[in-house]
């Protein structure tokens, strides 16, 4: 069994054909996808996907882009309000909170998104959306789906206790990892694992409790060295779980079945 634990197939590049995307995840061996929610849209359109073939699971968040798009903690709060109202009406499906975190690509690159607001004052606000967020994780006590760009000194600074989750899509470095690890954090990783050249990511994964890791597409983003230039969907989760078992020299099976039951433990899938 195979899952995808970090995919977006509620996002418009799947509209056109999501019935064989589904097909395809289905014939590499996929029985599970686990949906993201990014804001209140999203988050609300992957509580209410569904498929006769696979079993979709969902999360619901407000990544720190969208910080951008409030003015004070006031707005924060009442949006976490409404993912509360999401949450209430969807206990059964919802098994995490994310993604989440911060975001601070924006500082190195101005051009990248327009911004109403000054870095300062961006830089509070998704601190203040990330800990909300990392407030309504414990409350519900689900775990957190963490994005970190470009912020890692920053976001160690938060208070973890109590809660857990997984950062997602990592690429960063050894001394990182173990400071997530230590948080008691599992790690997830993308079709990233697959392209050349990227030997310190490689290093992270040798170094990994094979326990403590996850596979994800984040599709439709970063597709997979062989498909580079295309979107991105489930069925490519399976490059990664390739990527790894040759990494940790172990078979596939067992990286499958290592990184699904890591899922069901994080995710409390088999309470879902």
């Amino acid at each position: 069994m195979i899952i995808d634990t970090h995919a977006h197939l509620h996002f418009a590049q799947f509209r056109e054909d999501l019935p064989q995307v589904i097909n395809n995840a289905c014939n590499n061996g996929l029985t599970a996808v686990i949906n993201i929610g990014s804001d209140l849209k999203t988050s609300q359109k992957a509580v209410e996907l569904q498929s006769d073939h696979i079993t979709f699971f969902a999360t619901i968040g407000l990544h720190p882009h969208e910080a951008n798009n409030f003015s004070s903690s006031v707005s924060i709060h009442q949006s976490i309000g409404k993912l509360a109202q999401l949450y209430q009406n969807n206990t059964g499906k919802i098994i995490g909170i994310g993604e989440c975190g911060l975001d601070y690509f924006f500082q190195q690159n101005p051009g990248f998104t327009p911004l109403a607001l000054s870095e300062t004052q961006i830089t509070k606000l998704q601190k203040e959306l990330f800990q909300a967020q990392i407030d309504f994780a414990k409350k519900l006590k689900l775990p957190l789906v963490i994005h970190c760009r470009d912020a890692w000194q920053d976001i160690f600074d938060f208070n973890y206790q109590g809660v857990t989750g997984v950062f997602h899509s990592f690429t960063a470095d050894l001394e990182i990892a173990r400071k997530a690890l230590n948080l008691g954090f599992d790690l997830g990783f993308s079709c990233i694992v697959t392209y050349p050249k990227n030997e310190r990511l490689l290093e992270v994964i040798k170094y990994m409790p094979a326990d403590k890791i996850l596979a994800e597409t984040d599709c439709p983003f970063l597709p997979p060295q062989g498909k580079r230039g295309q979107r991105n969907e489930p069925a490519n989760v399976v490059e990664v779980v390739k990527t790894i078992s040759q990494i940790k020299n172990q078979s596939i099976q067992e990286i499958a079945q290592i990184t699904y039951q890591n899922a069901q433990r994080l995710f409390s899938l088999g309470n879902s």
